[in-house]
C-alpha cells in the first residue's frame, strides 16, 4: 500500500470549485492526525477556509499567483498526487466562526501574513465576506 495523500474541494466567494492537493509540509502531520482520529479525521479541515492560488503559477505573474480564501466543503485522501496544490495557512471550522473582532483580526493575520501588500488586502477582504456571508446565515 503507497502513501495516503490529502485532499480538499474548496469553493470559492463567486461559487467556483477546485480541487486542490494539500502541500508536502502538512501530508505527514496529517498523516499522524488521522492515525491518532482514524474515525472522524476529515472533519478536521471540513468547513475550514484555506488560502490556495486563484490562478496557476506563470512566467507572466511572476510564478506569484494571487492567493485567495476558500471554503472547504470536503476533505478527503487518494494514493495518487497532483500538481494544484493549496498553501498551507488554514482555519478550521471552530476558529474563523467564532465571535468577537479582536479574535478577527488575530487569525486574519494568521492568513496572509507572509504575503504581498495586495494579497494581504485581498485576503483580508475574503475573510471578512466568509465571516459576513457565515453571520448570515447563522441568523
Amino acid at each position: 500500500m503507497g502513501k495516503n495523500y490529502y485532499y480538499v474541494n474548496v469553493r470559492f466567494l463567486n461559487g467556483r470549485k477546485e480541487t486542490f492537493q494539500l502541500p508536502k509540509d502538512l501530508q505527514a502531520g496529517l498523516r499522524h492526525y488521522r492515525y491518532d482520529h482514524p474515525k472522524d479525521w476529515e472533519k478536521l479541515l471540513t468547513n475550514a477556509l484555506i488560502n490556495v492560488p486563484s490562478e496557476p503559477y506563470l512566467k507572466k505573474n511572476r510564478y506569484q499567483p494571487l492567493i485567495r480564501l476558500a471554503f472547504v466543503e470536503r476533505f478527503y485522501s487518494l494514493k495518487k498526487q497532483q500538481r494544484q496544490r493549496s498553501r498551507g495557512q488554514f482555519l478550521i471550522k471552530t476558529n474563523w466562526q467564532e465571535k468577537g473582532h479582536k479574535h478577527f483580526l488575530e487569525s486574519g493575520r494568521f492568513l496572509y501574513h507572509d504575503y504581498s501588500f495586495k494579497n494581504k488586502c485581498v485576503l483580508f477582504m475574503d475573510y471578512y465576506r466568509w465571516r459576513r456571508r457565515y453571520r448570515k446565515k447563522a441568523r
